[in-house]
C-alpha cells in the first residue's frame, strides 16, 4: 500500500505543477481539469498510507512523497529545457 500512496502522492504533485500558469513541462496541459484531478489524488494517496500505518502517519507519509516531488518538479523542467542560466 505504500508504494500506491506515494505514486498518487507522485501523481498529485505532478497535476498541481501542469496547473500552474508558469510551468513550461507541458504548455499544452488542461488546467482547470488538473485542478480537480490534484486533490482526490491527494485523499486516496493519504487513505492508502494510513491503511497500514495510521492516520497522522499517513498524512506525513503522503505530504513527505508530495513535497518531495513539488521540490523536484521545477528542475526536472529546468534540465528539460537545456539552457543553462548564470
Amino acid at each position: 500500500m505504500i508504494w500506491m500512496s506515494i505514486g498518487a502522492a507522485l501523481l498529485a504533485a505532478l497535476a498541481f505543477y501542469l496547473a500552474s500558469p508558469h510551468q513550461s513541462l507541458w504548455a499544452a496541459a488542461p488546467r482547470r481539469p488538473l485542478r480537480w484531478l490534484a486533490l482526490p489524488l491527494c485523499a486516496a494517496s493519504v487513505l492508502a498510507a494510513s491503511h497500514g500505518y495510521g492516520f497522522w502517519c499517513g498524512v506525513f507519509i503522503a505530504l513527505s512523497a508530495l513535497m518531495l516531488a513539488l521540490v523536484a518538479l521545477p528542475y526536472v523542467n529546468a534540465w528539460s529545457r537545456g539552457r543553462h542560466v548564470g
